[in-house]
């Protein structure tokens, strides 16, 4: 495997301003921040200055992080599709003239609530550059490397953009295949490259790259020898499978935390990778500088403990065309403050591979079942190819079951060994969701293919109640 990257501290003035800060001195660089922000917001967004009114706030009444986190109303998703829908398009948020929106972007509209709608400025437009940049320079990507962006380019979504703006920040030598090539078409290119020293994609692309590239008998670390960098985003993995993904290329895990919201990337792990000490999970490093983070319980909305879930709360410290402010993103994460890392560095964290949607949990029996769960059990057996799931309702009682597709390097396996590796999948799911489950095989061929994030789970509980 690679050797971590050279401290990239040293090698950014940026990154060793900030990360030589106390927690004191940056908590006061993000507290005169967001007086500017919403002083501005005051002056310039109906829709903020309404929130502000609603709280009988002022700007000037905002002088610690305590009062701005404790006074000023959150808002979520269908706040925003609600402020659009009333004052088209962009709402009462949008805090820049319209003549000065140069770029729009919209979320992906996959919690099937709708899309929401982000006027960029000029400056945000290099922001979001930059925070797809920093991560991957944190991470070791340098000038003159080959990168393969899989991520579907172009579009009206941050995720779109981002990459190759970033990679042209970096100086890095893109390829941006996602969206319309095949994976067979690229993974000719790859070949044809050879020297490929990074690669960004969600955490189910790589899964299915590099499934097809053993089916084809290709060995990733010996074919791309030079590589460096793996990079994940997206939806969460098991430990088992990032040391599986370790090992078939010979590089470091390294994963990121973004989202429209964010415009771009908002933490990573660095240079370090997705693994801790001991073989632990490991940290994404926040970027406070640019955003203030609230990790709190979602029904009571009070700071969670240090090792708990809480949902992500998010401020943008830089946005000007639409900033979100005290933002609710439905997220759930781990949080890590800065004292457990212990690394002398001030910024918290969140954990890797555990990030997932509270709104993705299932009800199943009384047990909150969380698909990241599922998917940690399944993806811990390194014979398995890909799963959907179902919930369902059968003579008046919930079932749930699990459809499993083993990968094509594991056709050697005699059919004693898949009923054994199903067996094996069953108990450990009961293991980490509480929940009991069928578990059957099927053929690759009879499961849903994902070129970004996957949506592996169906509920379909209400077609069961019928007379």
């Amino acid at each position: 495997m690679s050797p971590p990257v050279a401290d990239p501290f040293a090698a950014s003035p940026l990154l060793k301003r900030f990360a030589s800060m106390t927690r004191a001195e940056l908590e006061a660089f993000q507290l005169a921040k967001i007086r500017k922000l919403v002083s501005r917001l005051h002056a310039t967004s109906p829709y903020y200055r309404a929130k502000m009114e609603s709280a009988a706030l002022t700007p000037d009444a905002i002088t610690s992080l305590d009062i701005f986190r404790g006074r000023l109303p959150t808002s979520n998703k269908a706040d925003f599709l609600a402020d659009q829908l009333a004052h088209p398009p962009f709402g009462g948020r949008l805090s820049i003239g319209r003549a000065e929106v140069a770029l729009v972007n919209m979320t992906g509209g996959t919690s099937g609530q709708g899309q929401e709608i982000y006027g960029r400025s000029q400056r945000d437009t290099h922001l979001l550059g930059y925070l797809h940049a920093l991560p991957w320079f944190m991470a070791g990507l340098r000038p003159g490397d080959i990168a393969i962006n899989c991520v579907p380019a172009g579009g009206m979504t941050t995720g779109g953009w981002g990459p190759g703006e970033g990679l042209r920040i970096l100086g890095a030598t893109g390829f941006h295949v996602g969206g319309g090539m095949s994976t067979d078409a690229k993974i000719d290119l790859m070949l044809r490259l050879g020297d490929v020293n990074f690669i960004y994609a969600s955490t189910n692309y790589l899964h299915t790259l590099t499934e097809a590239l053993l089916k084809r008998g290709i060995s990733p670390r010996e074919a791309f020898p030079n590589m460096h960098g793996l990079f994940i985003a997206a939806e969460g993995y098991p430990l088992e499978w990032a040391a599986e993904i370790e090992a078939r290329w010979g590089c470091r895990l390294q994963e990121g935390y973004g989202s429209t919201q964010l415009a771009g990337f908002g933490g990573s792990t660095g240079s370090a990778g997705v693994f801790g000490k001991d073989g632990a999970r490991g940290v994404m490093r926040l970027f406070e500088w640019e955003t203030f983070y609230e990790i709190v319980d979602p029904e009571t909305m009070v700071p969670v403990a240090p090792g708990e879930l809480g949902e992500m709360v998010v401020t943008n410290l830089s946005v000007e065309g639409s900033p979100v402010v005290r933002f609710r993103t439905g997220d759930a994460a781990r949080w890590i403050p800065h004292g457990e890392i212990g690394d002398g560095c001030a910024w918290n964290g969140i954990e890797c591979g555990t990030i997932g949607r509270f709104d993705d949990m299932i009800k199943i029996r009384g047990n909150n079942m969380w698909p990241t769960a599922v998917d940690s059990a399944v993806f811990a057996h390194a014979d398995v190819g890909d799963y959907a799931g179902r919930v369902f309702t059968e003579d008046s009682k919930t079932e749930c079951e699990l459809r499993v597709a083993f990968a094509d390097h594991a056709s050697h396996l005699t059919p004693d060994q898949r009923s054994q590796l199903l067996t094996s999948i069953k108990k450990l799911v009961k293991e980490r969701t509480n929940v009991g489950m069928r578990v059957t095989e099927c053929a690759r061929s009879e499961l849903p293919e994902f070129a970004y994030k996957a949506r592996r789970w169906k509920d379909e509980r209400q077609q069961g109640y019928k007379f």
